[in-house]
């Protein structure tokens, strides 16, 4: 079973929604920082075609579902620092799955 991170400004990432990142918000952060870089999109039923962000050299992707950015992949402590960077410009806090 994977464990995942998420970008929010929930107290529990389930709850985002009632407290969302928006899209547009999320991607003029993630365009605008010098280490993502767009890797393509994701097709969701429910939200339509999403774009996801990558960093070089890491196994990592960065993705916004509704309300909050859901971080997936290997986590190291250069991608714990790019996360909680972005989460610190979006006024957010990255949280894990159990959190």
């Amino acid at each position: 079973m994977s464990y995942d991170f998420h970008i929010t400004r929930a107290e529990f990432w389930p709850e985002s929604e009632q407290s969302p990142i928006e899209r547009r918000e999320w991607e003029a952060v993630a365009d605008g920082h010098s280490e993502l870089l767009q890797a393509g999109f994701f097709d969701w039923n429910d939200i339509g075609r999403q774009p996801v962000y990558a960093i070089s050299g890491e196994v990592i992707s960065f993705s916004w579902r509704i309300g909050r950015v859901d971080i997936s992949g290997i986590i190291t402590d250069r991608v714990m620092g790019i996360a909680e960077g972005l989460a610190s410009q979006l006024n957010a806090a990255v949280v894990g799955d159990d959190e």
